[in-house]
């Protein structure tokens, strides 16, 4: 469910190795019983229990696999511990899910060291655990607190190869590769500016400097030079409809940069030309995806960015319904995210979301 388009080699792939490797077994039924409870609504202890069970039976087996060196470099140990980062598993804890993906970048990193040492090529399947950890690792620092990205996104050991510089729209992320330095940029400049406890009357009336305005007019060139990204040849022959909600995943994660750029860097108001044109893009993109298309889990983040920076009613009612239908699909970070979007809109604070959020010392793993 994490990846709708993504390829039949890394799901038969994934899907082939957890028959042969316990801790990835159990690490799926952990998240298959947490994602089966709410799509059936299931709100008595019983899920949670089962859930419990196999996620403590797949840490157990994965903690005793990393004690062979040999075992620790194959993909289907990261894989599960991939697996274990979800949101079902960490439950919504930011500091727990940033500890253990720095686990696995670790894990990782070795293992394409590994696999490039030996046979001087990029294994598909690992090339795609990779774009998953990028895409974790760059949406909790644009959602978090902290900020920064745990893995450098334009000179990590994860882009020593080719990863990055595809002319293609990714069916990993719903996105192109070529943003995440982007995001990574806009995300260590809205964090390294911005002061702890600042007065709630400077969020709206603040303006920025000439020098970080150049940099804005650079970041925001980079970002739009990747609209026209083109949908690949094997993307466009699972169909058109397929190819046209690729297409607007990508838009909607272009847009949302865009969004955070003008929003949290350039300090756009909320009302600027700017602004509102981001997130009629972004709901433009989001309305081009059936509302029952399992395309919809990728657009999480562009569709809480959208709702965070709107104060229309017609808008805000759009967000709540497709995140409604979003649910359906029985990803819990679904409702979370949707409770704090909720609660923000609620309190009518005109503190910026992630300001409001801070303040109350509440973080989201969009995972």
């Amino acid at each position: 469910m994490l990846f709708p388009a993504a390829p039949d080699f890394f799901l038969q792939r994934m899907i082939g190795a957890a028959m042969e490797t316990p801790h990835l077994l159990y690490a799926l039924l952990a998240s298959a019983c947490s994602h089966h409870s709410r799509l059936i609504k299931d709100s008595t202890p019983n899920p949670k229990v089962t859930c419990l069970k196999y996620t403590n039976m797949a840490i157990s087996s994965l903690r005793e696999t990393l004690q062979d060196a040999n075992q620790s470099l194959k993909a289907e140990t990261i894989t599960t511990a991939m697996a274990l980062c979800t949101n079902d598993v960490c439950n919504g804890n930011m500091h727990v899910w940033r500890t253990h993906l720095r686990g696995v970048l670790r894990l990782l990193a070795a293992c394409l060291q590994h696999q490039r040492e030996t046979y001087a090529t990029d294994d598909p399947f690992l090339l795609s655990l990779a774009k998953w950890f990028k895409t974790m690792d760059i949406i909790a620092a644009l959602s978090g607190l902290d900020g920064e990205c745990i893995h450098d996104p334009e000179d990590g050991p994860l882009d020593r190869g080719s990863i990055l510089g595809n002319d293609f729209v990714d069916n990993i992320c719903g996105y192109s590769i070529d943003l995440i330095p982007y995001m990574a940029r806009i995300s260590h400049m809205v964090h390294s500016k911005r002061p702890e406890n600042r007065p709630a009357s400077t969020s709206l009336g603040e303006v920025a400097s000439p020098q970080m305005i150049t940099k804005v007019e650079v970041l925001e060139s980079g970002i739009m030079s990747l609209i026209d990204k083109p949908i690949s040849d094997p993307t466009f022959r699972e169909g058109e409809a397929f190819a046209t909600e690729l297409r607007s995943t990508h838009l909607a994660f272009v847009h949302s940069a865009l969004l955070h750029l003008h929003r949290r860097v350039q300090l756009l108001p909320i009302n600027h030309a700017k602004v509102r044109l981001d997130i009629q893009n972004i709901l433009d993109a989001v309305r081009n995806i059936n509302p029952t298309s399992t395309a919809n889990i990728l657009i999480l983040w562009p569709v809480f960015s959208a709702g965070c920076e709107t104060t229309i009613s017609s808008e805000r009612d759009m967000i709540r319904e497709r995140m409604g239908i979003m649910q359906n699909f029985g990803m819990g970070n679904f409702t979370r995210t949707r409770d704090l979007l909720e609660k923000f809109w609620k309190s009518g604070s005109e503190l910026r979301w992630d300001e409001y959020f801070a303040r109350l010392g509440l973080e989201l793993v969009l995972f």
